[in-house]
């Protein structure tokens, strides 16, 4: 049997105190490895929390610190890391930037790196309340290609969720299983929850949606992450604490599912 065992690193996230909560994802990273877990997902802005405040002082190009020590860890464990960032734009693009009316100097940054490489980057294209006055919106939506069994990750950063098309359309670029990487509030659990089921049920696809925990001067966060396969099936869900939800995923059944009718050939797109 060919599997692929995910964790989800819930943790709670302390606002703007990046060297803390950068320690505490890699203690929990620690602990996730040593229960074989090879991929391991983060929830969004995990090492900052959304610091609007001091936006400009956390954020970091891909070549900074942050990417930097998850490449270690990912490298000396030989495993999978993805999650989301406050990037800084780079200089030549933030030069043309300075030129355009309004334009935020930040991304909401999906990344992946395995065994120690960056695989792969997507900018979180469906930006949210004050994500809008700080964060430029991404402008492509594509799997990230893994050595690991051949295997494609669709990226979904948090607010992405609510909308199907951009799980769809990572489905259609042949993504073999979802992620999401998220800080849901409390407020929205019960949508979280239906949605991440969903989005898995809509596009034969596995699902590993992690979901920070604690609270900011923003919201309350309930966790609540879960993983679930092709079925809609949960395979194993958290609660409200800091945890590292374990969970396996089939890949000789995953593809069985997607094989399963033929939703994605069925479509009407002269419709729809």
């Amino acid at each position: 049997m060919t599997s692929i065992k995910a964790a989800c690193i819930q943790m709670d996230i302390s606002l703007c105190s990046k060297n803390e909560n950068l320690e505490r994802a890699l203690t929990l990273a620690e602990e996730a490895v040593s229960k074989e877990a090879e991929l391991l997902v983060f929830p969004e802005v995990f090492s900052t929390g959304f610091c609007y405040d001091h936006i400009e002082e956390v954020a970091e190009t891909i070549s900074g610190p942050t990417i930097e020590a998850l490449r270690t860890f990912s490298q000396e464990h030989n495993c999978i890391l993805a999650g989301s960032m406050i990037e800084k734009r780079e200089k030549k693009e933030k030069d043309r930037l300075c030129s355009e009316k309004q334009a935020p100097l930040q991304y909401n940054l999906g990344f992946c790196i395995e065994s120690g490489k960056l695989t792969g980057v997507r900018r979180k294209v469906q930006l949210y309340g004050l994500e809008k006055r700080y964060f430029a919106p991404g402008n492509s939506i594509v799997p990230i290609r893994l050595q690991k069994h051949g295997l494609s990750m669709g990226l979904i950063v948090c607010n992405e969720l609510r909308y199907p098309e951009v799980a769809r359309r990572l489905a259609l670029e042949r993504a073999d299983f979802l992620v999401s990487a998220a800080e849901i509030p409390d407020f929205y659990l019960y949508p979280w929850r239906i949605m991440s089921i969903s989005r898995a049920i809509e596009n034969q696809l596995p699902h590993i949606a992690c979901n920070r925990v604690g609270k900011d001067r923003y919201s309350t966060y309930p966790g609540n992450s879960l993983i679930a396969d092709g079925w809609g099936r949960v395979l194993a869900e958290a609660g409200k604490k800091e945890c590292v939800l374990i969970g396996e995923i089939d890949i000789e059944k995953a593809k069985e599912i997607r094989q399963t009718g033929s939703i994605l050939e069925d479509r009407r797109p002269d419709l729809y």
